[in-house]
C-alpha cells in the first residue's frame, strides 16, 4: 500500500537560520524526537533532538543545523512498509516524504501508521492492476474472463477517462496478491498494463512479517 494518502502536513519544520535554542524550544513543545529541516520548500534532512541537545554545551563550534541533518526520507509512491523500515532502523518517530525533486511534502508519523493499520491486513491479500485501452476496445467481460481463467476474481473495478485522449484507464483490484499470471495473460491479449502490484510467495511473507513488526512497534 502506498503512503501518499497518509502524509501529515501539519508537523512543524526547522529552518536553517534557527539557532540552537530555538530548535530546542521547538522540541520542548513537541512530542516528537526529530523534525524536518526545510529551506524554500526543499528538504535538507532530518534533525534529531538528541543531537541538538548534546551540542548546547559546545560553545566553541559555530552552530549550523545543516551540518547535523540526516538524509532520511521516502517518496509518496513507495510502500508504507518502506517508511516503517526507516522508522524501525533509525529509531525515529517521523519520516519525511519528498518528491523526485526533493520538494518537502510532509511526514509519515506513528499516528499515520495507526490510521493505515485498519486497512493494512486486508490489503496484504489483494493485488492491483492498471491498464489502458481505447474507449472502443473496452471489453470488461473479456478482461473478467482472463482474470478468472487464472484462478483470481475481481474485488473492485474503476474506469477513468483520459482528458487528453479517447483512452481509458482501468483499475482492477483482485482477491490475490500474486497477479503475475493475470498480467502476463492480459499482455498476451494485447492489453497495455501500466502498473501492477503483486508479490511472490517470499515477498508476501515479508509483507506479513513487516506488518507484524509494525504492530509490535506500535504496541497494538
Amino acid at each position: 500500500m502506498l503512503i501518499e494518502k497518509y502524509i501529515d502536513k501539519e508537523i512543524l519544520t526547522i529552518s536553517p537560520e534557527f539557532d540552537i535554542f530555538k530548535i530546542l524550544d521547538i522540541f520542548d513543545n513537541s512530542e516528537l524526537n526529530c523534525a524536518p529541516l526545510v529551506e524554500n520548500g526543499k528538504y535538507l534532512g532530518l534533525v534529531e533532538e538528541k543531537t541538538i541537545f548534546e551540542l548546547q554545551t559546545d560553545t566553541d563550534t559555530p552552530f549550523d543545523v545543516r551540518n547535523y541533518a540526516k538524509n532520511y526520507s521516502v517518496q509518496p509512491g513507495q510502500s508504507l512498509f518502506d517508511a516503517c523500515n526507516v522508522l524501525f532502523e533509525q529509531g525515529i518517530d517521523i519520516v519525511p516524504v519528498v518528491d523526485e525533486e526533493n520538494n518537502y511534502m510532509g511526514v509519515l508519523t506513528e499516528r499515520s501508521l495507526l490510521q493505515a493499520i485498519a486497512v493494512c491486513s486486508e490489503n496484504l491479500q489483494n493485488g492491483i492492476i492498471w491498464y489502458q485501452v481505447s474507449s472502443n476496445d473496452l471489453h470488461l467481460s473479456q478482461m473478467a474472463y482472463i482474470v478468472e481463467e487464472n484462478g483470481a476474481h475481481i474485488v473492485s473495478l474503476s474506469v477513468l477517462p483520459d482528458e487528453n485522449s479517447t483512452n481509458l484507464t482501468v483499475m482492477v483490484k483482485l482477491d490475490t496478491a500474486n497477479v503475475a499470471p493475470v498480467v502476463q495473460s492480459l499482455e498476451r491479449h494485447g492489453y497495455s498494463v501500466e502498473y501492477s502490484r503483486f508479490h511472490s510467495q517470499k515477498e508476501e511473507s515479508d509483507l506479513q512479517r513487516n506488518y507484524n513488526n509494525l504492530m509490535v512497534y506500535l504496541n497494538v
